[in-house]
């Protein structure tokens, strides 16, 4: 039997633990309700990151082209999708944030565009 591949990741600096892959692309209230069903290694009290556990995953020391930073290089998950956070735009409700890993722009869009999700727990 080969090695099953790890479902999550525990980050050893944040204590967080991350779902390894995304289910792919949808609106945030459908990513709201995914992550309150999933269950993952056991357990199931997954949840969609806040905007700042998400921008956990780069590491401002380092920066590439127009001086964003990069994700940080012990993260084993390593795309530049853009991701939903749980933290909605205070100015305007129907907003949420978002972070592009492609050049690590947060930005808030529209919470009926459909954009990556990644649970975490801890």
């Amino acid at each position: 039997m080969g090695k099953q591949k790890a479902l999550t990741w525990k980050d050893l600096k944040t204590g967080l633990e991350w779902q390894r892959e995304s289910p792919g692309k949808m609106s945030w209230r459908q990513a709201l309700d995914y992550a309150k069903s999933l269950t993952l290694d056991g357990k199931s009290d997954w949840r969609l990151p806040t905007l700042s556990e998400l921008e956990t995953l780069l590491d401002r020391s380092v920066l590439h082209d127009q001086l964003r930073p990069t994700m940080r290089s012990e993260v084993p998950f390593r795309d530049t999708l853009s991701y939903w956070s749980c933290t909605t735009f205070a100015d305007d409700t129907k907003n949420a944030w978002i972070v592009m890993f492609d050049g690590a722009y947060v930005l808030s869009y529209y919470k009926s565009n459909a954009y990556q999700v990644r649970c975490v727990r801890g």
